[in-house]
């Protein structure tokens, strides 16, 4: 059985959905990713995890100055999403997903945190037909990752959803996720 990849990487599908909400805002900002390594008209296939980290944060400081770093950080994770829904990989991620509804995705987090990056593992309980306790392996972005999950399963049909950050520690982070039946 293989072990985790020895490099966490971050798919170009995920930069391109990131990359139109910076073409769409300052030169200054598609300057600023320039100088941390990515150019979004001639992207890599794949990108160091710590450069998404780096990235994201930038990104959230300069479009939302006025509040703080987690609510810029949970207001950007819901727009990447709306524009990763717009990706090739996205749109097909997003189709099946509404097929499946949202109590049903939730047996299906790894895969679909797999076609953003190499690294995710996940943990899921479910509490109620639609309330999940979702634990993942990731540190550096959880605020991002509260706005890209509330607006995936907003995109699939969950009413009245609500994703909240229960826990962070050295292994990763929990979310607690509801919605109206």
């Amino acid at each position: 059985m293989a072990g985790p990849p020895s490099e966490r990487v971050v798919f170009s599908s995920v930069f391109e959905a990131l990359g139109r909400i910076v073409q769409a805002s300052t030169p200054q900002l598609t300057k600023d990713a320039l100088a941390i390594g990515v150019d979004f008209t001639n992207l890599n296939p794949a990108y160091p995890a710590d450069t998404w980290r780096k990235l994201t944060s930038l990104v959230a400081q300069v479009l939302h100055p006025t509040v703080s770093a987690p609510i810029a950080e949970y207001q950007l994770g819901q727009r990447i999403i709306q524009e990763y829904g717009k990706t090739l990989i996205g749109r097909a991620l997003m189709a099946t997903l509404k097929v499946l509804g949202p109590t049903r995705c939730f047996s299906r987090v790894s895969r679909s945190f797999r076609t953003a990056n190499n690294y995710t593992e996940d943990r899921v309980t479910q509490h109620a037909p639609n309330h999940f306790e979702l634990w993942i392996n990731e540190l550096h972005v959880p605020y991002v990752n509260q706005g890209v999950i509330q607006a995936a399963l907003e995109a699939i049909g969950a009413k009245n959803c609500s994703v909240e950050v229960t826990k962070r520690d050295a292994d990763g982070t929990s979310y607690v996720c509801r919605w109206d039946a």
